[in-house]
């Protein structure tokens, strides 16, 4: 039977309660004797707190609760987002006596109204014992440094791994390039701040209504935060205003939920927009050092990468980050011979964590930018430099094994549609101050986090007695169209109408059990477990049909809510009448329902490449993109329209990235210095580029439908394509300048100066 809803611009299931504002996130809740929370920041980057005074507060007239480290849990957790075992230290606390960065959370309020909470805010008194401070690594790795953690030097984590003889391989290399790469802290910059409702049901569970995109994951870590049995905490996912991974951990939550079970009422935290810049969560600022070992004809014989990760005043995913980095390194331009290591340092300021693309958004800047330096030095086309070294087709080892391959495909689609070759000779020697230039950036991304941590995903579905079908997911919708993706293969599966197919809310009590958005995973993983599930119902739905009607079951399919005969393709029930009378059946009644899992022993590679042309005007440094082509291998796409959506997303967040992002710490006080977004600058539509969007469709086998992650890897290479448009341009020896982000116009009109 044909897949009737793959491959489909299926419009959002959710689209339309979004558009009209119809639907509700956590910031539109209510509940009846509802509480407002609030959060008393420190004003200092490191120290400890020798006395905090919370009388005047708790006497305001209706203030209904103040805490502080003294009234709290004591018992240290990761805020990690992954499953166990813990990857990362057990180093937070919900409130704790130290202070390890400006503005870190260390009283609560909880009033019968914002207004009153903010001002018993202004009664709070504290007095610290100030210790210094370090905001770089440079500072924070200084011999002479404090511990910022006790017993860790101030480093979270390290690894490292050698393969083959690398030394050896560099004294034989014909040439040897080396650079270091820098690059800053950036917010995820989601729509919706962060925001939790708490409040204890009937039965005096906690219950917490809240934005994260890992509810179990959020489940397991509270409940041992709190010293509460995981049955006694349930998370219900709300809609989700966009995540980017900042969600995937506990942030808010445990804040929240120390005021309700203090207070027992519900109460409602929701942060600022200046709260969620400065006290959440970022990309990690990295120190790249990458050297290659290369042939005279430009091949890579040695590889070496070193990284320097700024994980912030916690470790929250911390070393995991460079962990993903290590892998993407060895696999995407392999070599016979190479060299890695990661140190993960802690410094004074907020917390660095999953943001989309985990880590390799840093590696694809420092590694295309590299080998574009490498083309320039060696005058090459750095297509056909890429083209001799990246993975081939028949690339395997012990984690990794290509089922699906499209990288010849992608590179000379990009070099047909952007008119590559003309371009590169015509751009040579401009004479205007305006000058254009044409770059490109590779990458790679797995699809799942096998095989370094546990994988799960689940699904359940029920075929109701009119023939609806409840599809029950963990899997979080958060905003990049994974419920109606998901809604797809449930109906292509079952042969149903995609309209009778409807999702409930997710909530840890009830749904079936997984991981989070996180990792690519939600379409693959889940999709297989959707799939499979489906599968068994259609399979009930069949055999019972076929003893109601007395027909071979093996010439039965379902089709359009029908169950018909394949031979002679006479429709002969209908979904609805088989599952009512299944029902309702008075000697043998029973529900037709399912769940199935997914648990993945494969990692398959989405590969792709973004091509940029830019104009560049030399006297002022300000950058225009002209263009961007973006080229995926995502196998085969579910639905185009989102696939696309989510490219063109990816993208603008990486243009971001690449010109403009930068959360800015004062290096006195370590205070966040933009942290609203007057100050802080993301793209507006006005600035976005023209983007096409391709897609290499191949036919992966491990997922549901041929299909490999799409959602982080649309953000991947923009950034460090637009970077090597822009040295194509300038044309000048690589430098300093242009090895870091974001290129504003001060740094390349000073790249320009220093040539």
């Amino acid at each position: 039977m044909k897949d009737k809803y793959i491959g489909k611009s299926i419009p959002r299931v959710d689209g339309v309660g979004k558009v009209t504002g119809e639907a509700k996130y956590v910031g539109d809740l209510y509940l009846p004797g509802m509480l407002y929370g609030k959060i008393f920041h420190s004003t200092i980057a490191h120290g400890i707190i020798e006395k905090i005074n919370t009388d005047k507060a708790k006497a305001l007239k209706g203030v209904a609760a103040v805490l502080t480290y003294e009234d709290v849990p004591n018992i240290k957790f990761t805020t990690c987002g992954h499953p166990l075992p813990n990857d990362t230290p057990l180093d937070s606390l919900i409130l704790g006596k130290k202070i390890r960065y400006y503005g870190e959370p260390i009283a609560l309020v909880a009033a019968e109204s914002l207004e009153i909470a903010e001002e018993a805010l202004k009664l709070i008194e504290v007095t610290y014992n100030i210790l210094p401070a370090y905001f770089t690594i440079d500072e924070a790795s200084d011999l002479n440094a404090i511990e910022i953690h006790e017993n860790t030097k101030n480093i979270a984590d390290s690894s490292s791994y050698i393969i083959g003889n690398p030394d050896k391989a560099f004294a034989e290399a014909d040439y040897v390039f080396e650079d270091e790469i820098n690059l800053p802290i950036v917010a995820h910059s989601p729509i919706e701040n962060f925001v939790s409702l708490a409040y204890l049901d009937d039965l005096g569970d906690l219950v917490i209504h809240s934005c994260n995109q890992s509810p179990n994951i959020l489940r397991r870590i509270l409940a041992f935060a709190l010293n509460m049995p995981i049955s006694k905490v349930r998370i219900i996912k709300t809609l989700i205003g966009g995540g980017f991974g900042g969600k995937q951990e506990p942030v808010h939550e445990q804040l929240n939920a120390v005021l309700t079970l203090a207070t027992r009422k519900p109460v409602k935290l929701e942060y600022t927009r200046e709260e969620t810049i400065s006290i959440t969560r970022t990309r990690h600022s990295m120190i790249f050092k990458i050297k290659t070992g290369l042939t005279k004809d430009g091949r890579f014989i040695a590889r070496e990468l070193n990284v320097k990760s700024n994980t912030g005043a916690y470790s929250g995913h911390g070393h995991s980050v460079c962990g993903n980095i290590s892998g993407q390194f060895a696999d995407f331009y392999p070599s016979k011979n190479m060299r890695f290591s990661a140190t993960t340092y802690y410094t004074n300021i907020l917390t660095a964590s999953a943001m989309r693309g985990y880590g390799i958004p840093q590696l694809c800047f420092a590694t295309e930018s590299h080998i574009d330096n490498i083309a320039y030095k060696m005058n090459m086309d750095p297509l056909e430099l890429r083209r001799i070294n990246f993975f081939p087709k028949d690339y395997k080892n012990e984690k990794l094994i290509i089922r699906s391959y499209a990288l010849p495909e992608i590179l000379e689609t990009g070099r047909i549609k952007t008119h590559w070759d003309e371009k590169r000779k015509s751009y040579k020697n401009q004479s205007s101050t305006v000058k254009k230039g044409i770059g490109v950036a590779f990458f790679s991304y797995k699809q799942n986090t096998y095989n370094h941590g546990v994988e799960l995903a689940s699904a359940r579905v029920t075929v109701n007695e009119d023939g609806t079908v409840y599809l029950g997911i963990g899997a979080c919708e958060i905003g990049q169209g994974s419920d109606t993706v998901l809604s797809q293969i449930a109906a292509s599966t079952l042969g149903v109408s995609i309209e009778n197919i409807k999702i409930p809310p997710i909530d840890t009590a009830y749904s079936p059990f997984d991981l989070g958005a996180y990792a690519s995973r939600q379409t693959t993983l889940a999709g297989i477990a959707v799939k499979k599930a489906s599968l068994f119902c259609k399979q009930d739905l069949i055999q019972l049909a076929s003893k109601m009607l007395l027909r071979d079951s093996s010439r039965l399919d379902i089709e359009d809510d029908f169950i018909f005969d394949t031979l002679s393709g006479e429709k002969l029930i209908g979904v609805k009448d088989v599952a009512e009378k299944t029902y309702y059946n008075m000697d043998n009644p029973r529900t037709i329902v399912h769940e199935a899992t997914a648990n993945p022993d494969v990692n398959a590679q989405s590969t792709g490449a973004t091509f940029a042309e830019v104009a560049v005007d030399t006297k002022t440094g300000r950058v225009e993109v002209i263009n961007l082509v973006a080229i995926m291998d995502s196998g085969k796409i579910i639905n185009p329209v989102l696939a696309e959506g989510q490219v063109l997303g990816g993208h603008v967040m990486s243009f971001g990235y690449g010109l403009m992002e930068q959360i800015l710490i004062d290096p006195k006080t370590g205070k966040v210095l933009n942290d609203n977004l007057l100050d802080y600058k993301i793209p507006t539509m006005a600035d976005t580029p023209p983007t096409e969007v391709i897609f290499i469709e191949t036919d992966e086998p491990s997922s549901p439908y041929g299909n490999k992650s799409l959602g982080e890897p649309a953000n991947i290479p923009p950034a460090a394509a637009i970077r090597n448009a822009i040295f194509n341009a300038l044309n000048i020896k690589p430098n300093e300048k242009l090895n870091q982000l974001p290129l504003t116009p001060q740094r390349i009109l000073q790249a320009i100066k220093e040539v």
